[in-house]
């Protein structure tokens, strides 16, 4: 009995050690993967903040421009708030020797808006800097050439003016195509005390037609330039003005006239645009330089002044850049109603505004160089030699060339 007790047993622990053998093992307890943590990322550098700057600028303008001014120096600083402006009203008789007087100790505004006829005995002086590395597109050309001078730009345009052809429409209905379609026009609609035309034959006035004619003044180099058949021409073409009723020089019996509604052309400058247009109302027209005629165009001028340095003087010439845009010049225009931009890219909705654009298009930058002192006495005898004393034109340009050239030192 114990033999079989003792057999059972064994054979359990042998069938135990069996099926505890092939019993699946059991599992470890699992793991999660390792996953590696990223790195943090450093915070991106901040750039550091633009250096304020303050721009100290004089200025003559009047209400309606100064308002203009603020308007655009706000939308400059939106996107430059580091920039600050300081504006300073001089009278303008007072603002060119103050400005020159301050500049020449190394002091004054780092900007100046004046008159374009200041840059290059101010630039000779070496109290304004040259301008031709600011951007100007879309600016007018006649306009930035007054500013062009011994290889640098001595000045910047921000509004146009100039000498344009005005036309009474009730006389003139139709523009001319050329000048002699002008006398043609002028000659049948002369009547009683009514003039088709008075083309004024002041220096002034009537120079821009030397240029329409194909000739020119002067050469680059201030020697004359006018001692040619164009410039034959050109006398031959005041001596026909003079036919159509143009007897007297810068007396305004043009203007007296035209305002009366007695006169079908007259050529006179845009600063007398709002006293014409309130004297004829809709019959006021300005037209295109019809061929053979033109006329000066004048700015009103931005300089920098030679001391400004450094950041003043790169955001200086960062806001003159802003000034001659498309925006900036729409937000002068917007604020004063005789505004022309010199950015022929502005949308100008008033009719004689717009058509100054188009006449200025065609116009000849006034010069300003010192050399012209040189020509208005001399030519002004020669036209009036020619005019009232019926000298030839062909003598008295070679009479007006040498007394020139003895003025210049040539």
């Amino acid at each position: 009995m114990k033999n079989k007790l003792f057999s059972l047993l064994a054979l359990l622990m042998v069938l135990s050690l069996v099926l505890a053998a092939c019993a699946p093992a059991t599992p470890a307890a699992t793991q999660a993967p390792s996953v590696e943590e990223p790195a943090a990322e450093e915070p991106a550098a901040e750039e550091p903040a633009a250096e304020p700057v303050t721009i100290t600028l004089w200025h003559s303008l009047k209400d309606t421009e100064t308002a203009g001014l603020t308007e655009i120096i706000a939308a400059y600083q939106a996107d430059h708030p580091n920039v600050e402006f300081e504006l300073l009203f001089t009278p303008f008789d007072d603002l060119r020797n103050k400005f020159e007087t301050a500049a020449a100790t190394g002091e004054g505004p780092d900007l100046l808006i004046g008159g374009d006829d200041w840059g290059p005995a101010m630039y000779d002086a070496m109290l304004v800097a040259d301008l031709s590395d600011v951007p100007t597109g879309g600016v007018n050309e006649a306009a930035l050439s007054v500013g062009q001078y011994n290889g640098a730009q001595v000045m910047l345009p921000y509004v146009l003016k100039g000498v344009v052809l005005f036309r009474n429409t009730a006389i003139q209905p139709e523009p001319a195509s050329s000048w002699d379609d002008l006398v043609a026009k002028a000659q049948a609609a002369t009547s009683g005390d009514t003039y088709g035309a008075l083309i004024e034959v002041g220096s002034f006035f009537s120079y821009g037609h030397l240029y329409g004619l194909g000739g020119a003044l002067m050469n680059a180099d201030g020697s004359p330039a006018f001692n040619t058949p164009e410039g034959i021409e050109w006398l031959e073409q005041q001596l026909t003005a003079v036919e159509l009723g143009a007897d007297a020089w810068y007396n305004d019996n043009d203007v007296a006239l035209f305002k009366e509604g007695k006169a079908g052309w007259i050529v006179d400058g845009t600063w007398n645009l709002g006293d014409l247009a309130a004297s004829l109302g809709d019959d006021l027209a300005i037209d295109a330089w019809p061929a053979g005629m033109s006329g000066f165009v004048q700015t009103g001028a931005i300089f920098l002044n030679y001391n400004a340095e450094g950041a003043r003087a790169a955001a200086a010439k960062d806001f003159i850049a802003f000034l001659l845009t498309e925006e900036a010049q729409s937000l002068f225009y917007a604020s004063d109603g005789a505004f022309i931009p010199s950015n022929v890219n502005v949308s100008v909705d008033d009719p004689l505004r717009l058509q100054s654009l188009e006449a200025f298009n065609g116009g000849v930058g006034w010069i300003v160089v010192p050399a012209m002192g040189a020509y208005w006495g001399p030519m002004e005898t020669a036209q009036r030699s020619v005019l009232s004393d019926g000298a030839d034109p062909a003598a008295a340009l070679a009479a007006a060339e040498e007394a020139i050239n003895d003025a210049l030192g040539q």
